[in-house]
């Protein structure tokens, strides 16, 4: 009796929700065709970034089985130095992405990032559909915008060409974020309320650029409907739900925006941001492109191919009559369906976010120069492109019935189907790449595309014995020159980088030992050791080995800093300078204070339990600091000694990297340390959760009733 009844209520909730479900069904298979390039199970799509997105999905996995939640470090990645990319970048996706992993496709992360994607593009779809019936109260237009949205070009560029996973998940969730921002203002409702907050803390720990700029064009939307309606319909208090959702959003999200708005500014990539004008990437989207009807680069080239694989940002068609048709009928028609008239200020606002959202990403002229550099996160203009998406999919409905008015029916749908998806089918890029899932899963890294980003990079306050010298300077921005720096270590040569000096009772004596490219020396070449501008140091080239010494001479007393520079003299075969990979460059000859026990010789004795790094270090009178090999983070970290808390915990740089040091009395110590992020970001976290929970499950709590 009691399974008959579970069988009758499903088949009631089935028939109740059919509507929804074959919409959902139909996304699901506009979905799959649209990831056609990717069809592939064992070869990847292996353009861009897309390699380095699974890997992180694979990292997220381990992290899962860890025991990590939320997610906020890659294990592997950066020497398995404990890289908190996930605390930093995005979180969301790669742990949907490292459930299916781990859960549904247990040997392909290739499998279980187009998964994601999948159900990325269909509820990006049906949440525009759900939006869109709303304010045009037609089911057929709505699922037509659905599917418009999902075949935009720049969402297909994302996931094809760019390989910009968590941008294109973004994209997926910024639908449902507007659907409950609009459904909170016109109803007030708890449940909208409660939904709107999730939906702006799932946006937030998926990709801070979209959140951003998500809030600024749904502020710009809002602003325009509140002129419109400040006469007829509007009151204050309509706005407070709205404004209580996107507040308990961020509260939500506390425990990683915190760590992105406090941190950040000393990490490798803000370095990149703020040089970085989004004017300068206009060059991706000229005008021509962007009103193209077909995929095409940009620029000529030899090969007729964008240097971005596939990467042709357009606004597509389909979105451009959308807007077309709406603003004339808005402006030039005498009248409006009924139906439209009680959301003409909504069409009105969508329209002014398209033409805004396009203006910023043709950018003709330098209007960056003048805004906030914070406004700079967005580094490239066609990433407006989404503001022009979800607001022209919106107004593909409002066309869709200005134009047939009452006479829309299936026919018009499945025709309406058809030219849509067939018009995205020139952002569908020829599958490219000749990495395997096997290949991928030996090593699953995120690599130059990400794993120096978000990197700690403090100035270097005090010299450190057998600390690995830096080879790169410290305003260094992130890329495949800096990640092949990192990976293989050439010495970078003629470019001095300074240090504090070293205290009195100290006598430094430089180590430097590496190979040398000796094929590539003309006739006979030197290495020159400087020390603000002077030579203290030179040694011939003729042998492949180099291993070498030089002892630095005393500093003026006045000086507190000191700068030290390599040059070789001598041509070389190719005109490019020398390379000589380093193995060791470091100091001697600091006081035990000032001495450490290097990484390579801790991390022998340390081992990964859990979430925790346990180490068992010997300190000896000879050196004082311990060199952990975890990276450093201020405030981010907790670390206990003998199972006692330890708070005096600092910077050692290990080349480029800055790790976490300890001072420690001689003596045999166990060693435990956690990222944990900031404690004060997640307690409050952990309380707006708490109060999110209450809202849900105690129908009295706050003033607002379903």
């Amino acid at each position: 009796m009691i399974l008959k009844d579970i069988v009758k209520s499903i088949h009631q909730w089935l028939y109740k929700h059919r509507i929804a479900l074959g919409i959902i069904v139909l996304y699901s298979v506009v979905a799959l065709s649209l990831m056609a390039p990717m069809a592939s199970s064992k070869i990847i799509f292996s353009v861009s970034d897309t390699p380095s997105h699974i890997g992180y999905i694979a990292q997220a996995r381990t992290a899962i089985i860890e025991g990590q939640f939320p997610l906020r470090v890659a294990p592997l990645e950066d020497n398995s130095w404990r890289y908190p990319g996930f605390q930093f970048y995005s979180q969301l996706p790669y742990f949907i992405g490292g459930w299916f992993y781990k859960l549904v496709t247990p040997n392909n992360p290739y499998e279980a990032y187009k998964l994601v994607i999948i159900l990325a593009l269909t509820i990006g779809g049906f949440y525009i559909y759900k939006l869109s019936f709303k304010l045009t109260q037609s089911r057929i237009a709505g699922v037509l915008a659905g599917i418009s949205y999902m075949s935009a070009p720049y969402f297909l560029n994302n996931i094809h060409a760019r390989g910009a996973f968590t941008e294109a998940i973004a994209q997926g969730i910024f639908p449902i974020v507007l659907y409950y921002v609009i459904q909170c203002y016109l109803t007030g409702k708890r449940r909208y309320l409660i939904l709107s907050s999730i939906s702006w803390f799932c946006l937030a720990v998926t990709h801070i650029i979209t959140f951003v700029y998500g809030t600024l064009f749904i502020a710009l939307l809002a602003l325009i409907v509140v002129i419109q309606t400040r006469k007829t319909d509007f009151t204050f208090s309509r706005l407070i739900p709205p404004f209580l959702g996107y507040g308990l959003g961020w509260l939500l999200a506390f425990y990683f925006l915190a760590p992105v708005v406090f941190i950040s500014p000393y990490l490798s990539i803000r370095k990149q941001i703020n040089v970085i004008n989004p004017f300068g990437t206009n060059t991706y989207t000229p005008l021509a492109n962007l009103l193209s009807p077909t995929s095409l680069p940009a620029e000529p080239s030899q090969t007729g191919l964008a240097a971005t694989y596939g990467l042709h940002p357009a606004v597509g068609w389909i979105l451009l009559a959308a807007w077309g048709v709406v603003t004339y009928y808005y402006y030039f028609s005498p009248s409006l369906p009924p139906k439209l008239q009680q959301t003409r200020p909504y069409m009105l606002g969508l329209l002014w976010v398209f033409g805004v959202a396009l203006f910023l990403t043709w950018s003709p002229i330098d209007i960056w120069s003048i805004l906030p550099r914070q406004l700079w996160v967005t580094q490239f203009t066609f990433r407006f492109l989404t503001h022009v998406m979800w607001a022209g999919a919106l107004l593909t409905a409002y066309a869709t019935v200005l134009i047939f008015r009452r006479r829309l029916d299936r026919r018009h749908l499945i025709i309406g189907i058809l030219v849509i998806v067939l018009a995205s089918r020139p952002w569908l890029p020829a599958p490219k790449g000749t990495l395997t899932v096997d290949e991928l899963k030996k090593e699953p890294l995120f690599r130059y595309s990400g794993a120096l980003d978000y990197l700690y990079r403090p100035p270097i306050r005090t010299l450190y014995g057998k600390a690995e010298l830096p080879l790169l300077h410290p305003d260094w921005i992130p890329g495949y020159s800096t990640w092949n720096t990192f990976v293989n270590h050439p010495l970078l040569l003629e470019a001095e980088l300074r240090y504090p000096a070293w205290e009195e009772g100290e006598n430094p004596v430089l180590f430097i030992e590496g190979e040398v490219s000796l094929e590539n020396i003309a006739d006979t070449a030197t290495l020159e050791v400087h020390i603000d501008g002077k030579v203290i140091g030179s040694f011939p080239l003729v042998s492949r080995e180099l291993k070498e010494e030089v002892s630095f001479p005393p500093l003026p007393e006045s000086s507190n800093d000191f700068g030290l520079k390599f040059v070789v003299n001598g041509a070389t075969r190719d005109g490019q300078p020398l390379n000589i990979r380093v193995r060791q460059l470091f100091l001697e000859g600091l006081l035990p204070k000032h001495t450490l026990i290097p990484v390579t010789e801790t991390e022998d004795n340390c081992q990964q339990q859990g979430v925790s790094t346990v180490c068992e270090i010997t300190v000896t009178e000879e050196a004082n600091i311990i060199q952990l090999p975890v990276l450093y983070y201020p405030d981010m970290l907790k670390v206990w000694v003998n199972d006692q808390r330890f708070k005096k915990i600092f910077a050692v740089h290990y080349r480029d990297y800055n790790l976490t040091g300890l001072d420690l009395k001689p003596g045999t110590y166990t060693i435990r340390t956690t990222f944990h992020g900031l404690a004060w970001a997640n307690w409050i976290s952990g309380l707006a959760w708490l109060g999110l929970i209450s809202l849900i499950i105690l129908p009295n709590f706050g003033r607002f009733k379903d």
